[in-house]
């Protein structure tokens, strides 16, 4: 059995000063095994791979300076994590004109969180009901006269902000970079899906001609350019525009205000185990002057897509 006695204040000395000594021998310890870490090259590699990782997953945009600093230092190795930032520098860099192609896009409203692409405005989207065959397309854009039309085109012509498009682009630069650089310099509306088709992210006028055009062209042939025959194929599409006296929607009331009320539906099929189709919803609230004043891409059905 432990017993403890005290003899007085130098014995009390004697215990704090061994308690003292034991902390800083301690202390000695662990920094001198900090520095072991630190001058160790496999640890340092390892900690330059992490960071470089890291600011690909949760700050792309701030990724390419130590990504490139890690290729710089080891050049020589081989390893499977050299490889990975070998591609992602590579196709960040391969990437870069189309990033700065949407960073020199100018907003209305620069904190906006929308941006209206003029040239889409040009684009027609054909009124049209076909409904026969293996091909079917439904087309309706309703409207109550010129200045309705003037602003249903307006909606259907805005995208996300540029900041907000970069943001995607970059989360996805190693999957983008395969079909860099695109045919034609667009803000971003969609990516690359099942079957080599493109999946609308956010609705545009891009977006529907680009699924009419390819419904058409399935008409006249079948065998389709991505490499795929189109069995069959479903397009419709929804655009009204009504005045509201007021209009909510979560939390934001507005007053005096147009609805744009947009709805895709796309489905391909090309065989048993091969298709793919989803429905996409874009609100869009104008003001009397024909002012954009919201954007939402909140419904569920954005979320949500189907492959066979």
């Amino acid at each position: 059995m432990w017993s403890w006695r005290f003899d007085g204040p130098a014995t009390f000395l004697g215990c704090e000063i061994m308690f003292r000594l034991l902390a800083v021998l301690t202390l000695v310890a662990v920094i001198g095994c900090a520095l072991v870490s630190a001058q160790d090259p496999a640890a340092v590699k390892w900690d330059a791979y992490k960071l470089c990782l890291t600011a690909t997953r949760q700050t792309p945009q701030s990724a390419y300076e130590p990504c490139k600093a890690y290729l710089e230092k080891y050049s020589s190795d081989g390893s499977r994590q050299r490889e990975f930032v070998q591609n992602w520098v590579a196709a960040y860099e391969k990437m870069q004109p189309y990033v700065q192609f949407l960073q020199n896009l100018v907003s209305e409203d620069p904190k906006a969180s929308w941006l209206v692409y003029e040239p889409d405005l040009h684009i027609e989207i054909p009124q049209t009901s076909q409904n026969e065959g293996a091909i079917q397309v439904e087309i309706s854009r309703s409207f109550g006269d010129a200045n309705e039309e003037s602003m249903l085109k307006k909606a259907e012509a805005v995208y996300s902000s540029p900041s907000k498009m970069i943001e995607e682009v970059l989360k996805h630069v190693t999957y983008l970079a395969q079909d860099a650089p695109p045919k034609e310099m667009a803000p971003l509306w969609g990516m690359r899906g099942n079957d080599s088709i493109q999946e609308t992210s956010v609705l545009t006028t891009r977006a529907v001609r680009y699924y009419y055009d390819l419904a058409m062209a399935a008409k006249i042939n079948p065998h389709l350019p991505t490499g795929f025959t189109a069995l069959h194929i479903g397009l419709k599409y929804d655009a009204t525009i009504k005045h509201q006296d007021q209009y909510s929607h979560n939390k934001e009331t507005f007053t005096n205000v147009y609805l744009v009320d947009l709805t895709l539906k796309w489905s391909f099929t090309c065989g048993g185990l091969c298709g793919m189709g989803f429905t996409r919803n874009k609100l869009v609230v104008l003001d009397n002057n024909g002012n954009i004043v919201a954007m939402y891409l909140d419904a569920p059905v954005n979320s949500e897509s189907w492959v066979s």
